[in-house]
């Protein structure tokens, strides 16, 4: 299943959220009635929250069903809602505050639960990535870009990924992610960031609600969904 929404407005809900095949990490300023209708699409439960005090989660933490990485903004109190709420669910998996310059892991990470690649800028993580992602690391760009959690978005399943990424490149994510779908796209009206328009997981995805139909098809055949 995959839905258009706007969080309080917002269309560029990847910079705002996170979700795995697990668990949804979402701003306070989505409704609660929207709330309701992502964990259906979803179909896992979800928590509101800060990270470092703002709404960013989407753009500042990542995660996949084995680890989470948050940046080292975190507050203690975020950081015991966010244990709290996945010892509730009985989500069990490991959590690492990673101390590094660079707080915009999510822009900065992109995985699934098979594969990641990291950006040239988290040069000297890679042990402490893998360790808790519990996945091979691969570092390099998307469409010459070191932002690749920005301009991709993965699943289990599927990649949607920069419309300007070449075919090698499209090869290499597939071969490190070990998916069997992949494809380029746009989301919200042609914003190439399709990672900061969309969250998604293989049983569903949430798109920005600026996103005309012909993107909509094109993410849900990317995302093999």
């Amino acid at each position: 299943m995959i839905i258009r929404k706007y969080f309080s407005g917002v269309s560029t809900i990847g910079v705002l959220a996170l979700t795995t095949e697990k668990f949804a990490l979402l701003p306070y300023l989505v409704e609660e009635n929207a709330v309701e209708e992502i964990k259906k699409v979803l179909d896992v439960p979800a928590a509101q929250l800060n990270v470092g005090g703002c709404s960013l989660i989407g753009s500042l933490c990542v995660a996949n069903s084995y680890g989470l990485l948050l940046p080292k903004m975190v507050k203690d109190e975020e950081l015991q809602l966010i244990k709290n709420f996945l010892e509730d669910n009985g989500v069990d998996i490991q959590i690492k505050i990673l101390n590094s310059k660079n707080t915009a892991l999510g822009n900065l990470i992109l995985t699934n639960d098979k594969g990641c690649i990291i950006s040239e800028e988290l040069t000297g993580f890679e042990k402490d990535i893998e360790d808790i992602l519990n996945v091979d690391v691969d570092v390099g760009n998307i469409a010459e870009l070191p932002t690749v959690g920005s301009n991709a978005v993965a699943t289990n399943k599927g990649c949607l990924v920069h419309p300007l990424a070449d075919d090698e490149e499209l090869e290499w994510i597939k071969d490190v992610l070990k998916i069997d779908c992949i494809g380029r796209g746009t989301a919200n009206k042609g914003v190439t960031s399709v990672g900061a328009c969309i969250i998604a997981n293989s049983k569903g995805a949430i798109v920005g609600g600026d996103t005309t139909g012909p993107e909509l098809l094109r993410i849900e055949d990317a995302l093999d969904l």
